[in-house]
């Protein structure tokens, strides 16, 4: 199917092969998304593995006549993502990419445009993506919505104030991984709004490391007293002991479904001989970490760096999909070029189990625009402070603090993985 793009075709593909090989456009989609990030050329193996991953997904690629080959990628897939009290269905974009010799030219924008318009069609509430560029998006109605901090842990410095261990770790075999860490991730993402579902190739790359990270990953899982299965941990080595004697550890994933099975994850990490140190590049910002230790020095934090970036397509279903922690009702005002989110809202809280959200001819209460609308969805952001440097404006006295204490969240949001 084709979609004219100002002289330019938006191709949509659908990832499909035989015997384990890709077809054709799928393989030289991979190959210029690849060269667009500026990545290393991909073997035939490569591209084999990378096409396995994309298995029901959504591919676009920006072509131009007598070129196989597009000159810009765009892939996306249905997930699910998590919001206070429930869970929405979001449109998870990523790999975007344009060829250097045809940037500035519009091309992103047909790509993104194209997707946006079909999962708006197709019911969608919100769509989100993971950034390499803070610029680019706001002017596609996505606002930041979540924020991540490295830490850095001194295991010879940590010290848990209460004696442990408890419960039973073993581990994970990477045949059987998936199945195990899948229930419980599905579990964990719950607690922390912006946390996305996982679609079940990405459990292999999760525990291989990919197409360009060969170095050997490691998985526990802690159960408690009882036997049952409360989290696991992914960590591989980022620098070895040989040449200091003391390695480095870098956890890819760590997921922890009870306050014990956390601070279990982290004393296992801590115990292991050969390690003094260990990072997590996607930590949360509030990371319970260093109150678990008698010195919280032991823990270092670069500073918070954005991570999920949310577009609302449906203000009155992506509203209606999050529970609300105050009954109130408010009326939000969207400006939108785009018009999917564009309008006036009402936003009743009244019934606490079934919030009601839909259009009015009421007077608005706040006004904003739609990529400011996703930075405040799911909480992480305070309207008031946003009211203060123009990106919200309050339209009748105090409105700005009433939708702060509507949007507040259960717990900081967070999503751990960038896509």
């Amino acid at each position: 199917m084709t979609v004219p793009a100002g002289g330019w075709q938006v191709h949509r593909l659908v990832p499909s092969g035989t015997e384990g090989a890709p077809d054709a456009d799928t393989a030289t989609w991979i190959r210029a998304m690849a060269a667009a990030f500026l990545g290393p050329r991909p073997t035939p193996e490569s591209v084999a593995t990378q096409a396995a991953t994309m298995a029901g997904q959504r591919l676009r690629g920006v072509y131009e006549p007598g070129d196989t080959a597009p000159v810009a990628t765009l892939r996306s897939w249905d997930a699910r993502m998590s919001v206070p009290g429930g869970e929405v269905a979001a449109d998870a974009v990523t790999s975007i990419g344009v060829r250097a010799t045809h940037r500035r030219r519009g091309l992103l924008r047909a790509v993104l445009v194209d997707d946006l318009a079909e999962a708006a069609r197709a019911g969608t509430p919100v769509a989100a993506l993971t950034s390499t560029q803070g610029s680019l998006y706001e002017r596609f109605g996505f606002g930041v919505a979540t924020w991540t901090r490295a830490l850095r842990l001194d295991t010879r410095a940590a010290v848990f104030r209460d004696p442990g261990p408890t419960g039973r770790l073993r581990t994970l075999d990477p045949a059987g991984f998936a199945a195990a860490a899948a229930p419980l991730q599905d579990r964990a993402r719950r607690r922390h709004p912006g946390a996305m579902d996982r679609s079940a190739a990405s459990w292999t790359t999760l525990i291989s490391g990919g197409v360009y990270d060969s170095s050997p990953r490691y998985a526990v899982g802690w159960s408690d007293a009882t036997g049952r299965p409360a989290g696991y941990v992914v960590y591989g080595v980022a620098e070895g002991w040989w040449s200091t004697g003391s390695a480095t550890l870098a956890v890819h994933d760590l997921q922890a479904t009870t306050p014990e099975s956390y601070r279990e994850l982290w004393r296992h990490l801590c115990s292991l001989d050969l390690a003094g140190t260990v990072t997590w590049s996607e930590a949360s910002v509030d990371e319970p970490l260093p109150w678990l230790l008698t010195d919280p020095r032991a823990v270092r934090f670069d500073g918070p760096r954005e991570m999920l970036w949310l577009r609302l397509l449906d203000v009155p279903a992506a509203l209606a999909a999050r529970r609300y922690p105050v009954a109130d009702r408010l009326v939000l005002r969207v400006h939108d070029p785009a018009g999917h989110a564009a309008g006036t809202w009402a936003l009743d809280t009244t019934d606490p189990v079934a919030p009601a959200a839909g259009p009015t001819d009421a007077e608005a209460d706040v006004a904003c625009d739609a990529a400011t609308l996703g930075s405040l969805y799911l909480g992480g952001v305070d309207p008031r402070v946003l009211a203060r440097t123009g990106r919200l404006d309050e339209l009748t006295a105090g409105a700005a603090g009433r939708l702060a204490r509507l949007l507040a969240p259960p717990s900081v949001p967070w999503n751990g993985t960038r896509f």
